[in-house]
Protein backbone atom coordinates (compact mmCIF):
# COMPACT_ATOMS: atom_id res chain seq x y z
CA UNK A 1 0.00 0.00 0.00
CA UNK A 2 1.42 3.33 -1.04
CA UNK A 3 0.97 6.26 1.35
CA UNK A 4 1.86 9.81 0.32
CA UNK A 5 1.89 12.35 3.13
CA UNK A 6 0.63 15.52 1.44
CA UNK A 7 0.61 17.52 4.68
CA UNK A 8 1.65 16.69 8.23
CA UNK A 9 0.97 19.76 10.37
CA UNK A 10 -1.45 20.44 13.20
CA UNK A 11 -3.52 23.63 13.15
CA UNK A 12 -0.97 25.87 14.89
CA UNK A 13 0.99 26.37 11.66
CA UNK A 14 0.40 29.64 9.77
CA UNK A 15 -0.99 28.64 6.39
CA UNK A 16 -1.91 32.18 5.46
CA UNK A 17 1.72 33.31 5.65
CA UNK A 18 3.80 30.17 5.11
CA UNK A 19 7.59 30.27 5.43
CA UNK A 20 10.18 27.64 4.48
CA UNK A 21 9.59 24.63 6.69
CA UNK A 22 5.89 25.31 7.27
CA UNK A 23 4.00 22.02 7.36
CA UNK A 24 0.78 21.85 5.35
CA UNK A 25 -2.52 20.82 6.96
CA UNK A 26 -2.59 17.09 7.59
CA UNK A 27 -3.86 14.95 4.72
CA UNK A 28 -2.65 11.76 3.08
CA UNK A 29 -3.10 9.93 -0.22
CA UNK A 30 -3.55 6.16 -0.24
CA UNK A 31 -2.52 4.51 -3.48
CA UNK A 32 -3.38 6.92 -6.31
CA UNK A 33 -7.00 7.82 -5.68
CA UNK A 34 -8.01 7.70 -2.00
CA UNK A 35 -7.58 10.89 0.00
CA UNK A 36 -7.76 11.00 3.79
CA UNK A 37 -8.95 14.46 4.84
CA UNK A 38 -8.97 17.60 2.71
CA UNK A 39 -8.01 20.71 4.61
CA UNK A 40 -6.96 24.13 3.32
CA UNK A 41 -3.58 22.89 1.98
CA UNK A 42 -4.72 19.76 0.16
CA UNK A 43 -4.65 21.23 -3.35
CA UNK A 44 -1.11 22.50 -2.82
CA UNK A 45 -0.13 19.10 -1.44
CA UNK A 46 -1.56 17.30 -4.46
CA UNK A 47 0.25 19.71 -6.79
CA UNK A 48 3.56 19.13 -4.99
CA UNK A 49 3.04 15.37 -5.35
CA UNK A 50 2.23 15.71 -9.05
CA UNK A 51 -1.29 14.37 -8.57
CA UNK A 52 -4.19 15.99 -10.42
CA UNK A 53 -7.38 16.47 -8.35
CA UNK A 54 -9.32 14.63 -11.06
CA UNK A 55 -7.56 11.40 -10.03
CA UNK A 56 -9.17 11.47 -6.58
CA UNK A 57 -12.14 9.10 -6.50
CA UNK A 58 -12.68 8.75 -2.74
CA UNK A 59 -12.30 11.05 0.26
CA UNK A 60 -12.23 9.60 3.78
CA UNK A 61 -12.97 12.28 6.36
CA UNK A 62 -11.87 11.86 9.96
CA UNK A 63 -13.85 14.86 11.26
CA UNK A 64 -14.96 18.35 10.22
CA UNK A 65 -12.45 20.55 12.01
CA UNK A 66 -11.40 23.16 9.46
CA UNK A 67 -7.82 21.92 9.17
CA UNK A 68 -9.13 18.49 8.09
CA UNK A 69 -12.23 19.44 6.10
CA UNK A 70 -12.22 22.60 4.01
CA UNK A 71 -15.38 23.03 1.95
CA UNK A 72 -13.71 24.98 -0.86
CA UNK A 73 -11.01 22.33 -1.20
CA UNK A 74 -13.54 19.49 -1.24
CA UNK A 75 -15.68 21.21 -3.84
CA UNK A 76 -12.64 21.90 -6.03
CA UNK A 77 -11.71 18.21 -5.97
CA UNK A 78 -15.31 17.17 -6.56
CA UNK A 79 -15.57 19.46 -9.57
CA UNK A 80 -12.36 18.21 -11.15
CA UNK A 81 -13.44 14.65 -11.92
CA UNK A 82 -15.85 13.22 -14.44
CA UNK A 83 -17.64 11.19 -11.80
CA UNK A 84 -18.97 12.28 -8.46
CA UNK A 85 -16.42 12.27 -5.65
CA UNK A 86 -17.28 9.59 -3.10
CA UNK A 87 -17.09 11.12 0.37
CA UNK A 88 -17.02 8.86 3.45
CA UNK A 89 -17.22 10.04 7.04
CA UNK A 90 -19.38 11.17 9.97
CA UNK A 91 -23.03 11.92 9.11
CA UNK A 92 -22.54 15.55 10.19
CA UNK A 93 -20.56 16.10 6.98
CA UNK A 94 -23.93 16.49 5.25
CA UNK A 95 -24.57 19.65 7.29
CA UNK A 96 -21.21 21.13 6.29
CA UNK A 97 -21.63 20.26 2.62
CA UNK A 98 -25.13 21.72 2.54
CA UNK A 99 -25.85 22.74 -1.08
CA UNK A 100 -22.68 20.97 -2.21
CA UNK A 101 -24.16 17.64 -1.17
CA UNK A 102 -25.66 17.20 -4.65
CA UNK A 103 -22.17 17.36 -6.19
CA UNK A 104 -20.75 14.38 -4.28
CA UNK A 105 -21.72 10.80 -3.52
CA UNK A 106 -21.87 10.90 0.26
CA UNK A 107 -21.63 7.75 2.40
CA UNK A 108 -22.24 8.44 6.12
CA UNK A 109 -20.31 6.19 8.48
CA UNK A 110 -20.86 5.24 12.09
CA UNK A 111 -18.23 3.55 14.25
CA UNK A 112 -18.02 -0.13 13.37
CA UNK A 113 -19.26 0.34 9.80
CA UNK A 114 -17.31 -1.71 7.26
CA UNK A 115 -16.95 -0.63 3.65
CA UNK A 116 -14.77 -1.03 0.57
CA UNK A 117 -12.72 1.66 -1.09
CA UNK A 118 -10.47 1.29 -4.15
CA UNK A 119 -10.68 -2.48 -3.84
CA UNK A 120 -9.56 -2.40 -0.19
CA UNK A 121 -11.50 -3.36 2.93
CA UNK A 122 -11.98 -0.71 5.60
CA UNK A 123 -13.73 -0.13 8.90
CA UNK A 124 -14.59 3.11 10.68
CA UNK A 125 -13.41 3.30 14.30
CA UNK A 126 -14.38 5.83 17.00
CA UNK A 127 -11.72 8.43 17.79
CA UNK A 128 -11.29 10.14 21.15
CA UNK A 129 -11.52 13.68 19.83
CA UNK A 130 -13.99 16.49 20.38
CA UNK A 131 -15.65 18.59 17.68
CA UNK A 132 -16.96 21.32 19.96
CA UNK A 133 -18.97 23.24 17.38
CA UNK A 134 -20.85 20.06 16.48
CA UNK A 135 -21.24 18.14 19.70
CA UNK A 136 -23.07 15.27 18.00
CA UNK A 137 -20.18 14.47 15.67
CA UNK A 138 -18.17 11.32 16.30
CA UNK A 139 -14.69 11.68 14.72
CA UNK A 140 -13.33 8.56 13.07
CA UNK A 141 -10.15 6.62 12.62
CA UNK A 142 -9.82 4.12 9.78
CA UNK A 143 -8.40 0.61 9.55
CA UNK A 144 -7.69 -0.38 5.96
CA UNK A 145 -6.59 -3.73 4.54
CA UNK A 146 -5.50 -4.31 0.97
CA UNK A 147 -2.67 -4.03 -1.54
CA UNK A 148 -0.61 -6.32 0.67
CA UNK A 149 -0.84 -4.25 3.84
CA UNK A 150 -2.90 -3.59 6.96
CA UNK A 151 -2.97 0.04 8.08
CA UNK A 152 -4.44 1.96 11.01
CA UNK A 153 -4.86 5.68 10.29
CA UNK A 154 -5.42 7.16 13.75
CA UNK A 155 -5.62 10.95 13.83
CA UNK A 156 -6.89 13.21 15.33
CA UNK A 157 -7.39 11.51 18.66
CA UNK A 158 -5.85 10.73 22.05
CA UNK A 159 -5.48 7.14 23.28
CA UNK A 160 -7.52 4.39 21.62
CA UNK A 161 -11.13 3.82 22.64
CA UNK A 162 -12.09 0.38 23.94
CA UNK A 163 -14.57 -0.11 21.09
CA UNK A 164 -11.94 0.92 18.56
CA UNK A 165 -9.53 -1.66 19.95
CA UNK A 166 -12.22 -4.37 19.86
CA UNK A 167 -13.41 -3.62 16.32
CA UNK A 168 -9.81 -3.32 15.12
CA UNK A 169 -8.99 -6.76 16.48
CA UNK A 170 -12.07 -8.24 14.79
CA UNK A 171 -11.13 -6.55 11.52
CA UNK A 172 -7.56 -7.91 11.55
CA UNK A 173 -8.59 -11.49 12.40
CA UNK A 174 -5.39 -12.35 14.19
CA UNK A 175 -2.97 -10.68 11.77
CA UNK A 176 -0.93 -7.71 13.03
CA UNK A 177 -0.91 -4.24 11.53
CA UNK A 178 1.90 -3.45 9.13
CA UNK A 179 1.77 0.28 9.89
CA UNK A 180 0.06 2.78 12.18
CA UNK A 181 -0.16 6.48 11.37
CA UNK A 182 -0.48 8.02 14.83
CA UNK A 183 -1.79 11.35 15.99
CA UNK A 184 1.40 12.64 17.60
CA UNK A 185 0.33 16.25 18.04
CA UNK A 186 2.06 16.76 21.39
CA UNK A 187 5.40 15.21 20.42
CA UNK A 188 7.77 15.35 23.39
CA UNK A 189 5.72 17.95 25.27
CA UNK A 190 4.61 15.49 27.93
CA UNK A 191 1.71 15.93 30.35
CA UNK A 192 0.27 18.72 28.20
CA UNK A 193 -3.44 19.44 28.74
CA UNK A 194 -4.19 18.23 25.21
CA UNK A 195 -3.51 14.63 26.28
CA UNK A 196 -7.27 14.02 26.50
CA UNK A 197 -7.70 14.17 22.71
CA UNK A 198 -4.16 14.16 21.28
CA UNK A 199 -1.15 11.89 21.84
CA UNK A 200 2.37 12.56 22.95
CA UNK A 201 5.16 10.08 22.18
CA UNK A 202 5.04 8.42 25.61
CA UNK A 203 1.32 7.76 25.14
CA UNK A 204 2.02 6.16 21.77
CA UNK A 205 4.77 4.05 23.31
CA UNK A 206 2.37 2.75 25.95
CA UNK A 207 -0.32 1.94 23.38
CA UNK A 208 2.20 0.20 21.14
CA UNK A 209 3.20 -2.18 23.94
CA UNK A 210 -0.44 -2.94 24.65
CA UNK A 211 -1.24 -3.57 20.99
CA UNK A 212 1.69 -5.98 20.69
CA UNK A 213 0.41 -7.96 23.71
CA UNK A 214 -3.00 -8.17 22.01
CA UNK A 215 -1.52 -9.29 18.70
CA UNK A 216 -2.90 -6.21 16.95
CA UNK A 217 0.64 -4.94 16.32
CA UNK A 218 3.99 -6.69 16.26
CA UNK A 219 7.57 -5.71 16.95
CA UNK A 220 7.91 -5.09 13.21
CA UNK A 221 4.92 -2.75 12.83
CA UNK A 222 5.95 0.60 11.38
CA UNK A 223 4.93 3.58 13.54
CA UNK A 224 4.55 6.97 11.86
CA UNK A 225 4.20 10.12 13.99
CA UNK A 226 1.91 12.58 12.19
CA UNK A 227 -0.12 15.77 12.85
CA UNK A 228 2.95 17.59 14.17
CA UNK A 229 2.26 20.70 16.24
CA UNK A 230 4.66 23.60 15.67
CA UNK A 231 4.53 24.63 19.33
CA UNK A 232 4.79 21.15 20.89
CA UNK A 233 7.60 19.53 18.91
CA UNK A 234 11.28 20.52 18.96
CA UNK A 235 12.67 22.55 16.10
CA UNK A 236 15.34 21.09 13.86
CA UNK A 237 15.71 17.81 12.02
CA UNK A 238 18.38 16.49 14.38
CA UNK A 239 16.08 16.74 17.42
CA UNK A 240 13.31 14.91 15.54
CA UNK A 241 15.73 12.14 14.52
CA UNK A 242 16.65 11.63 18.16
CA UNK A 243 12.97 11.25 19.02
CA UNK A 244 12.57 8.73 16.20
CA UNK A 245 15.36 6.64 17.72
CA UNK A 246 14.08 7.00 21.27
CA UNK A 247 10.47 6.08 20.47
CA UNK A 248 10.99 3.65 17.61
CA UNK A 249 9.09 5.40 14.87
CA UNK A 250 9.24 7.78 11.95
CA UNK A 251 8.27 11.44 11.98
CA UNK A 252 6.08 12.17 8.96
CA UNK A 253 7.21 14.94 6.62
CA UNK A 254 5.33 16.72 3.85
CA UNK A 255 5.96 14.81 0.64
CA UNK A 256 7.06 11.58 2.35
CA UNK A 257 6.12 8.49 0.31
CA UNK A 258 5.97 5.07 1.99
CA UNK A 259 5.21 1.70 0.43
CA UNK A 260 3.97 -0.50 3.24
CA UNK A 261 3.57 -4.27 3.01
CA UNK A 262 4.17 -7.38 5.08
CA UNK A 263 7.79 -7.55 3.93
CA UNK A 264 8.46 -3.97 5.08
CA UNK A 265 7.48 -4.63 8.69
Amino acid sequence: MKITFLGTGADDWDWQNPTPGTRKSTCSLLEASVLVDAGPCVLAGLADAGVKPARIADLLVTHTHSDHFNLDSVMAIAGAGRRKLRVWGPPTIADVLSDGLAQVDFHPLLPGDAFRVAGMKAVALPANHAVVARSSEQPLHYAISGRGARLLYALDGGWLCAKARRWLGDFLRGKPLDAIVWDATCGNTFRDWRFAEHNDLKMIDAMREGLVKLGIASSDTLHVFDHVARTLWPTGAAACRRLEERFGGMVAEDGLVLVVNENSR
